[in-house]
C-alpha cells in the first residue's frame, strides 16, 4: 500500500492491530469472523488504491468498521465512508432509519457523538 499513515483511517485501523504486541486488539477480542471482516475492509482499501473502485458501499464500510471496532466517532465514520459531509449524513440517516446504528454522546466529551451498532433484529448469516 502506498498510502501513508493518517491518510486512510480504514487502513490505519487495520494496521494498528499489527502494531501491538502479538497483533492483539485493544477493543474487541478476536472473534471467529472478525478477521474476515478486517480482510474485507483491507480488500476494499487495496482495490480502491489500485483501481479507484470501491468494493463496499459507504453503508457497508461504516457497519463493518463498527463491527470490528465496536464504536467510533462521527468524524471517523465519515472519513471511512469516503463520501462528502452531506452525503455522509444521508448514509447516517439511512442506517438510523433501518435501526442498524445508534448515535450516542461520548462519555468524556458531551459535544462528541459516537456511533455504535444497534441491531434490534440480527441479520441472519451476516455476523451482525
Amino acid at each position: 500500500m502506498s498510502e501513508t499513515r493518517g491518510q486512510n483511517p480504514q487502513a490505519d485501523a487495520a494496521a494498528s492491530e499489527h502494531d501491538r504486541p502479538g497483533g492483539a486488539s485493544a477493543r474487541l477480542p478476536e472473534g471467529e469472523g472478525l478477521q474476515s471482516w478486517r480482510n474485507l475492509l483491507e480488500l476494499d482499501v487495496q482495490i480502491f488504491a489500485a483501481r479507484g473502485i470501491r468494493l463496499l458501499t459507504p453503508e457497508a464500510r461504516v457497519l463493518i468498521n463498527l463491527k470490528v471496532t465496536g464504536t467510533m466517532n462521527v468524524t471517523t465514520a465519515m472519513e471511512l465512508a469516503g463520501v462528502s459531509y452531506r452525503g455522509f449524513y444521508a448514509v447516517l440517516e439511512r442506517l438510523k432509519q433501518a435501526s442498524m446504528i445508534a448515535q450516542v454522546k461520548d462519555q468524556e466529551d458531551q459535544r462528541v457523538r459516537n456511533l455504535q451498532l444497534e441491531l434490534s433484529t440480527p441479520i441472519p448469516g451476516s455476523g451482525f
